[in-house]
């Protein structure tokens, strides 16, 4: 009988050996509720956890006492194999939904991440400090130990990449558990770095049932073998996750939701502002956590400005992949009760259609904006991770600071004006983790610091940065 695509089972990875726990898998399905694969999940029983924490413990051992030059060759064949394999890579992103551009960014970013983590492996691990009572006193960077790396689908290979890469670059051991959505990209991405040479105790991969995420993170965490985790995904998830840190006094690095924001100064140069924000709230169908969510425009060119964005829109949806689908059902119908309740309650759409029947019938979202949305609307305040934005008039941009600090959310700000100065003060007083002056709130790269403040987060991805999440700082005095 020939085998179809949906025969094809992808295994856990451990201690270098694809584990297969269920052999008929849990189905993975695309955008389109098309069958695509299935996984195997992870058995929770003792005897698993044991091995996957004792893998993980003596895999940190081996990883972090390997030299330097070795890990550098490790990361570069690395390197080669993630050009190698780009195009199954990419392949594992097209089809659950995402767009040329951005799979090619994901792989791409991915490589990208390599090398800046891979320059960053011969930095000094400490420094010489002032110490009035002893002779000699220095600090020294270690590796703080095995770490639980669990990434979502939206970008699948980058998010999956910088959440194993940060930890192994400090000198951890690490656990990648997939996402149920996106479960092949993690196993594409773990079988390049065990192939270019990195232990295999000290990478594994796991795929859990949605309904056991709960539980397995539980297991793990008390096993005693993680000493960190990072989690990148829903605020929501990432409070319960924190909660289950706090039990076992583990810390923890969160890259959660953002509500995020631009702001319009009446200076700004409004064609390129206008193009820039399209792009930051629709990109990927606003399935990126650095979305453009709110855009506040003084009213003096209020007018004008939406008239820009009207005609930029008007090309810019246009654009194939404006007409792919959101990831799944409940994305989508999140998307619709927000825009739905906003409408119910006062605001107006500015450009684009709401088909209810529609899109329930297609699952595809097509770009909106939004005016008059006012605080009683839920879109005012939540993240609607989808392709639609909110216009807002300000008199004094000092009451957009005072509102936007007021919100739960800080991921990502931009804010846009020619008077360079005026913005960055801005930039200084808004709580948000990056603002970007006359740039889009899409943005993360791989020498800048990334991550939130707030309900978006604790801790920073990328470069040095990246690396200090994984390291504790030993302080060790001298004296003769």
């Amino acid at each position: 009988m020939q085998k179809t695509e949906t025969d094809k089972v992808y295994p856990s990875i451990i201690d270098g050996k694809d584990i297969y726990h269920n052999e008929n898998g849990v189905l993975v399905t695309s955008a389109s509720n098309r069958p695509l694969y299935r996984f195997s999940p992870f058995s929770i029983s003792d005897e698993s956890m044991y091995d996957l924490a004792t893998n993980a413990k003596q895999g940190f051992h081996e990883w972090s006492s390997f030299p330097t030059e070795k890990k550098v060759e490790i990361f570069n064949k690395a390197k080669e194999l993630l050009k190698e394999r780009k195009e199954e890579l990419k392949e594992s992103h097209l089809e659950i939904g995402g767009p040329g551009w951005f799979a090619d960014f994901n792989v791409d970013g991915t490589v990208g991440q390599l090398q800046e983590y891979t320059s960053q492996l011969s930095r000094s691990p400490g420094n010489i400090v002032q110490s009035p009572d002893n002779d000699l006193a220095f600090t020294y960077k270690q590796p703080i130990g095995p770490v639980l790396s669990i990434s979502p689908w939206n970008a699948p290979v980058i998010l999956a990449g910088r959440s194993i890469l940060a930890p192994l670059a400090a000198g951890c051991s690490v656990i990648h558990k997939s996402s149920e959505k996106s479960p092949r990209s993690s196993y594409l991405l773990v079988k390049c770095f065990l192939d270019a040479g990195v232990p295999p105790k000290a990478l594994q991969l796991v795929h859990i049932k949605p309904e056991e995420n709960s539980k397995f993170i539980d297991e793990v965490l008390q096993s005693g073998a993680i000493k960190k985790v990072n989690f990148t995904g829903s605020t929501f998830v990432g409070s319960k996750i924190a909660e289950k840190c706090g039990k076992y006094l583990i810390p923890y690095m969160l890259e959660l939701g953002g509500k995020n924001l631009s702001i319009i100064l009446s200076d700004a140069n409004l064609d390129k502002a206008a193009d820039a924000i399209l792009f930051g709230a629709w990109a990927h169908r606003g399935q990126i956590c650095m979305s453009t969510d709110k855009v506040f425009v003084d009213e003096t060119i209020y007018d004008k400005f939406k008239s820009k964005l009207i005609e930029a829109a008007k090309e810019f949806s246009k654009d194939k992949d404006q007409q792919l689908s959101q990831r799944d059902a409940i994305g989508r119908d999140k998307v619709l009760d927000l825009v739905e309740d906003a409408l119910n309650k006062g605001a107006k759409l500015v450009y684009g259609k709401f088909d209810k029947d529609a899109i329930l019938k297609s699952n595809v979202i097509e770009p909106m904006i939004l005016e008059d949305a006012n605080s009683e609307a839920s879109i005012y305040t939540q993240e609607s991770f989808g392709p639609v934005f909110t216009l807002h008039k300000f008199k004094a941009v000092e009451d957009v600071i005072e509102e936007v600090n007021e919100h739960d959310y800080g991921l990502k700000g931009s804010v846009w004006s020619t008077n360079i100065v005026k913005a960055l003060n801005i930039a200084k007083k808004l709580e948000i983790g990056g603002v970007h002056i006359n740039a889009p709130t899409v943005s993360d790269e791989t020498t800048v610091p990334h991550g939130g403040v707030k309900s978006s987060g604790v801790g920073r991805f990328n470069s040095q940065w990246g690396m200090d999440e994984f390291s504790i700082i030993k302080a060790i005095t001298i004296n003769e």
